[in-house]
C-alpha cells in the first residue's frame, strides 16, 4: 500500500516514529493494528473474555484493566518471596 502525504505530515510521521525507536512502516502497522483491531490477526481488548498468547504467555483477558491496587500488591508480594527464596531468613 502507497501513502501520499504532505510533506509536513509525512515529516511529523517521522519523528513520531523516530521518537518511539521505529520505522515509519512499523509506527504505521502499529497505528492501523491498534485503531483497527477487529481486523487483526488477534482478538482486540474487551471482546469478551478468554485465554489469549500475549508476549509468549498464555494469560486470561476480561478486557478490563487491573486496579492499580492490585497490581502493587501482587508486585509487593513477588518481591517479598524472592527475598525470602534468596536471603532466607536473613530478611
Amino acid at each position: 500500500m502507497t501513502l501520499n502525504l504532505k510533506s509536513d505530515l509525512a515529516a511529523a510521521l517521522e519523528s513520531l516514529a523516530a521518537a518511539q525507536g521505529l520505522s515509519v512502516e512499523d509506527y504505521l502497522q502499529q497505528l492501523v493494528e491498534r485503531e483497527l483491531p477487529a481486523w487483526s490477526s488477534e482478538p482486540a481488548p474487551g471482546e469478551g473474555g478468554g485465554m489469549v498468547a500475549e508476549n509468549g504467555l498464555v494469560v486470561y483477558c476480561t478486557g478490563k484493566p487491573l486496579p492499580a491496587r492490585i497490581v502493587d500488591e501482587a508486585i509487593r508480594r513477588s518481591r517479598e518471596e524472592r527475598s525470602k527464596r534468596i536471603l532466607g531468613n536473613l530478611s
